[in-house]
């Protein structure tokens, strides 16, 4: 209940917040707070650096815009399109790097190379992705309102209460997801997953259920993100992404499933708050990366949970 009300206050922010330049920060930042939370699961949760949620988040943006285009669906339709594809293709990889008990550095390399192949998929397949120029979306979602039908998602108040629904629908998830049986198993594994497999945990279901999770949070967000700018390109699956995804996470904190949203808004406030280019803006994300690991090992969230224990 009293998670429930840390929400009520958001609610109303734009009657009070008069100001789009806020609400597309706020919008940003739950969308890429899904983001975040989701990449939180494998990695806070259950340990696993898993460097393909940024080809997670592209591929459901190029599934949903691709299957409206070509098949005639809805955006919602296009979206489950999306992350079925997403949860297709993270069963393969999950279950070839976790037969193989690919663990650490080695899953971190070998996601990151299933990524780089996605990205040069779509950078090179350019009669049906439109390779680097990417693409425009001429398409808008729509949302059934009672009293009012059928009408599309545009401006920035319909955007505001979208992504807040799908952000806290996210939250109240992947609750669910750690705190239940299941989450123990992640626990387990997180601390020593050879122990866990002693004790008759079966590792290899769990971390592909770890896996598979997390990246269908990445396709949501994905699908999300890429019709609020109207526009996908291959950078969705860059480094630079990656590394954005772990600053969230390990800047939020890994602890709480929520954390991961603070370390979304504070790093996508920043670049309004100082104008950078996007190389300067990687060296300010390992900066601080490093900063964080060193001073905050958890997180934001984390240091003040541990004051208002001390206190």
């Amino acid at each position: 209940m009293k998670s429930l009300l840390v929400w009520i206050p958001l609610l109303f922010v734009p009657a009070v917040v008069n100001s789009n330049v806020v609400l597309t920060i706020l919008i940003f930042t739950f969308i890429l707070g899904i983001l975040a939370i989701s990449f939180n699961l494998i990695f806070g949760f259950t340990g696993q650096l898993s460097l393909f949620h940024a080809a997670a988040f592209g591929l459901s943006a190029y599934a949903t815009y691709l299957s409206m285009q070509h098949w005639g669906v809805t955006f919602w339709v296009g979206m489950i399109v999306g992350v079925a594809f997403v949860t297709l293709i993270s069963i393969v990889i999950g279950a070839i790097c976790f037969r193989f008990k690919l663990r650490e550095l080695y899953f971190a390399i070998v996601t990151l190379a299933f990524s780089e192949l996605a990205r040069l998929v779509i950078l090179n397949w350019t009669s049906f992705t439109n390779g680097s120029l990417g693409i425009n979306f001429t398409v808008t979602p729509t949302l059934w309102v009672p009293g009012r039908g059928v009408i599309p998602v545009a401006g920035t108040l319909m955007w505001y209460y979208l992504s807040l629904a799908a952000v806290m629908l996210a939250v109240i998830f992947y609750s669910r997801v750690v705190h239940s049986w299941m989450g123990r198993c992640f626990a387990s594994i997180r601390l020593n997953d050879q122990l866990a497999d002693t004790l008759g945990i079966n590792v290899f279901r769990y971390k592909l259920i770890s896996f598979v999770a997390g990246n269908a949070g990445a396709a949501v967000a994905g699908s999300l993100y890429s019709f609020y700018i109207s526009y996908i390109d291959p950078y969705y699956f860059s480094i630079d992404q990656s590394l954005a995804i772990i600053a969230m996470a390990l800047l939020g904190g890994r602890e709480f499933v929520a954390a991961p949203l603070v370390g979304a808004l504070v790093l996508t406030a920043l670049p309004h708050l100082i104008e950078v280019n996007a190389e300067a803006r990687l060296l300010i994300y390992g900066f601080i990366l490093i900063v964080t690991i060193l001073l905050m090992p958890t997180g934001i969230v984390g240091v003040l949970a541990r004051r208002r224990r001390a206190a």
